[in-house]
Parts: C-alpha cells; structure tokens; sequence
C-alpha cells in the first residue's frame, strides 16, 4: 500500500502540466474576449442602423426604408457615383 506521501506527490500537477493548463486557460480567454469583442462590434453596426433608422422616422420621411450605412467601397470604383433618382 502506497505511503501517503507517495499519493500527494502522485496528485501534485508537474511544471509541464501547470504550463499546459495554462496555456489552454490563457487560450480559452482569448477565444472568449474575441467573440465578446466580434459580438461588440456587431452590436454597434445594428444600433448604428437602427438610429439611422429612428433619424429619418423622426423627420417624419415617406422614404426611410432606403435608409441604411452605406457599406464600404473599393477605392478603384470610388469615382462612379451612386444614382439618386426618386
């Protein structure tokens, strides 16, 4: 029958797993605050929509259904402009 000082030092993590384990933990928060900060990021372009939305309803406008953040862009066809018929 194994001592109990041969069961703790059995128990006791080495320095190769306390390493690991803190990698995986530094990983594992890593993920996490960069889906908090997609998430973040998704949640201030819908509310920037939104206001833009609310801005036009409150001028009291027939045409706030068009009303949205104009994505961006290329540079190369930045010199066509968009048209604005009504």
């Amino acid at each position: 029958m194994p001592s109990r000082h041969e069961q703790e030092e059995y128990l006791e993590q080495d320095e190769a797993e306390r390493d690991s384990a803190g990698r995986r933990n530094s990983l594992v928060a890593l993920v996490v605050l960069a889906v908090l900060v997609a998430a973040g990021l998704l949640l201030v372009d819908r509310l920037s929509s939104v206001s833009a939305l609310q801005d036009c309803l409150m001028t009291h406008a027939t045409n706030c259904a068009s009303v949205s953040p104009l994505p961006p862009v290329a540079p190369a066809s930045r010199s066509v402009a968009p048209s604005t018929t009504r």
